[in-house]
């Protein structure tokens, strides 16, 4: 039996169509958490959808009842988790004891201490009891026979009468009686269903009743009882539910034998009267008769593979985590899976037949309509198949942010769609979460630009003042010092201030480009011009460390896009790096080449003491130097600030390097920052 719960945001169930039938066990688990620490519990607090948990549950204190629970998180109209909401089913066979606790027993039994009769089994020479007449009536209905005599008469034939009088099945070769099995009704009746061609399997609440030889012998079992306590029919079917299989559906299916190995039979399922409670009849019947299986199309390494039958398929969609639903040529839903019944909280009997856009909002209908109407067209729609975003709406009003993915199935003449629906909440949770952080670190970096800029301007000032007034007494403008050491204090407060100007200046100049507020004017740049006149202004200070500076221009190199006073910056802050970490005797190489693919790339390439990586990261990041380099002084800005240059020239910058082999620096422009030739 179905019903419906959900939970509320402090986690405590809530069953919203009360039903008689199960009062006691709602009465007992309403507005208390789930009680079990289980796979359902893990998901609760994970918030994540599940699908067909199977558990058991205390419903008194001497009982216990067996659940198959689905769910799946709701997210409210303010966009925070409202509790979860789903369906369950609970055995049929226990929730009919539900209603009066007052008698209360176990309600697994092994089928050799069942007497299904509920008396003492009959022999054959006392004929039919009125249950057997009547199983022996659904068995024939199932397989097609009609009765040739009257069962209401007791029946008083030899066994190979009663099975061709009872079902009329012609070429059945009697055989002699197979040994009786525990559980069968009467010695009569176990002989007639050992004869027949076909496995018989009558069972309740996944407890077997009756078992014939031939499926036993099929499925590798000896008894009755040996195939119920190696799992039964949770062990045939895979934990799979066979009572979802449809009485129209004989297709394959495959089941587990004893030692492991797999058996395609064809199989029917009947439900009938046994002992005045309802049963479950499986008829198994070889796959040597005609039965109707899904084929793959081809053959895989030469050996045919084995088919797929049409429940196959549906219990391999029941265990997916998305809803899939099935549409006709108008959008109706033909068939949904059991993830989009508990995505939705709903049943699919109630809503099939309907346009399949019921289930999402109002604002997302025209664009899930508009898709399927892409996918009907056999234009460029039907091809660039990418899905669209949409919002689903539950039965209580809760949405759910979906990706939803469409095709097409069927014939041209009878056109079906399948959509799959993916709950997308976590992701646009992270999303949320992300854009959050991104704009608080945006927020901050912009605040930490302000500030060096306004402490930039609040230090240069009165550094410009320090600077000038030390310059006029060192050139003794207004008379002498009178003492040498004075001169030699000057000049050192010359330096430091000319040192930390050129910080500020420096600080300025990256709070601006963070801020994204630099002085950029972007035009026509020549190159080869920059660079060589970077070298003219340099040249001196190479001279002084007995470094060679070589040249070695592409010619007829084309203009780029870029600001020049930047260019000029960056150009002259890599060349002063490598002339200054070059030892006496070295080379620095100055070049510009133009790529088969339309680049510009400048290369300052010396013959240094090099870096490593680590050097290098330590070495790009602001206020860090590397510790070979403290020698040469510099305010730890210098590659950095260059970095954020070519970065904001629309450029890219790449450093290669090793100890003691040198280091080459590539400034690449892209294409779309080259101009043609001219």
């Amino acid at each position: 039996m179905k019903f419906v719960w959900h939970t509320d945001r402090g986690g405590m169930l809530h069953f919203p169509e009360p039903d008689e039938t199960l009062k006691v066990f709602e009465a007992r688990y309403a507005g208390r958490a789930w009680p079990l620490a289980d796979l359902i519990s893990d998901a609760l607090k994970a918030r994540m959808t599940f699908v067909g948990v199977e558990t058991s549950i205390p419903l008194t204190d001497q009982q216990q009842v067996r659940l198959v629970l689905s769910g799946t998180p709701v997210i409210g109209a303010d966009g925070e988790f409202d509790g979860f909401r789903g369906f369950g089913f609970i055995e049929k066979a226990i929730s009919s004891m539900v209603v009066d606790t007052a008698d209360v027993s176990d309600p697994v039994t092994k089928p050799s201490e069942i007497n299904p009769i509920g008396q003492p089994m009959p022999t054959a020479a006392m004929g039919l009891s009125a249950n057997e007449r009547q199983a022996f009536r659904e068995i024939a209905r199932a397989l097609g026979a009609k009765p040739d005599i009257d069962l209401e008469n007791e029946v008083q034939a030899s066994d190979d009468m009663a099975v061709t009088g009872v079902f009329k099945r012609e070429n059945v070769t009697p055989r002699a009686a197979a040994p009786s099995i525990s559980g069968h009704p009467s010695d009569l009746l176990g002989d007639i269903l050992d004869r027949l061609p076909l496995g018989i399997l009558i069972s309740r609440g996944g407890v077997p009743i009756i078992m014939n030889q031939p499926l036993l012998g099929w499925l590798g079992y000896e008894t009755i009882d040996h195939f119920h306590d190696l799992g039964g029919i949770d062990t045939l079917f895979g934990g799979r539910d066979p009572s979802r299989r449809s009485s129209d559906d004989e297709g394959a299916m495959l089941l587990r034998r004893r030692d492991g190995d797999m058996v395609a039979l064809a199989v029917k399922l009947q439900t009938l009267q046994w002992d005045d409670l309802p049963a479950s009849m499986m008829i198994f019947e070889p796959m040597t008769s005609k039965v109707e299986t899904l084929e793959p199309k081809g053959i895989v390494d030469g050996t045919d593979t084995a088919g797929v039958s049409a429940y196959e398929l549906s219990a391999i969609l029941d265990t997916a985590t998305d809803g899939v639903l099935v549409l006709d040529r108008d959008g109706r839903m033909l068939s949904m899976n059991r993830s989009a019944e508990a995505l939705f909280g709903i049943d699919s009997e109630d809503i099939s037949g309907q346009r399949f856009t019921v289930l999402l909002a109002e604002d997302s209908r025209s664009r899930a309509l508009d898709y399927l109407e892409g996918l009907k067209e056999n234009g460029v729609a039907s091809v660039l198949n990418d899905g669209r975003e949409v919002i689903g709406e539950t039965g209580d009003g809760g949405r759910i942010p979906l990706f939803m993915t469409m095709g097409r199935l069927g014939t041209n003449s009878q056109p079906k769609y399948c959509a799959v629906l993916r709950d997308i909440s976590t992701f646009k949770r992270a999303e949320k979460d992300f854009i959050e952080a991104r704009r608080a670190a945006e927020t901050a970096s912009a605040r930490k630009s302000d500030f060096l800029a306004r402490i930039s301007h609040e230090i240069r000032t009165p550094l410009s003042a320090i600077i000038g007034f030390a310059e006029i007494m060192h050139d003794e403008r207004f008379g002498q010092l009178g003492n040498a050491r004075y001169r030699d204090y000057l000049n050192d407060i010359l330096k430091s201030g000319e040192h930390v100007l050129d910080l500020v200046n420096d600080l300025l100049d990256l709070s601006k480009i963070e801020a994204g507020r630099a002085d950029l004017t972007f035009g026509e740049v020549d190159v080869n011009a920059v660079l060589l006149n970077a070298a003219n202004v340099l040249q001196e200070t190479a001279n002084k460390g007995s470094v060679i500076v070589r040249l070695s221009l592409t010619s007829h190199l084309p203009a780029i896009v870029a600001d020049e006073r930047s260019l000029t910056q960056i150009t002259l802050n890599i060349l002063s790096n490598a002339i200054k970490f070059t030892p006496e005797g070295g080379q620095v190489i100055i070049s510009s080449n133009r790529t088969p693919d339309g680049e510009v790339i400048i290369r300052v390439k010396d013959t240094g003491i090099g870096m490593s990586e680590g050097d290098i990261a330590t070495a790009l990041e602001p206020f860090r130097q590397v510790a070979t380099s403290r020698k040469g002084g510099g305010t730890g800005l210098g590659l950095p600030l260059t970095k954020a240059l070519v970065e904001a020239n629309r450029a890219s910058m790449a450093i290669r390097s090793a100890r003691h082999k040198g280091t080459l620096v590539e400034i690449t422009f892209p294409p779309t920052r080259v101009l043609a030739d001219r």
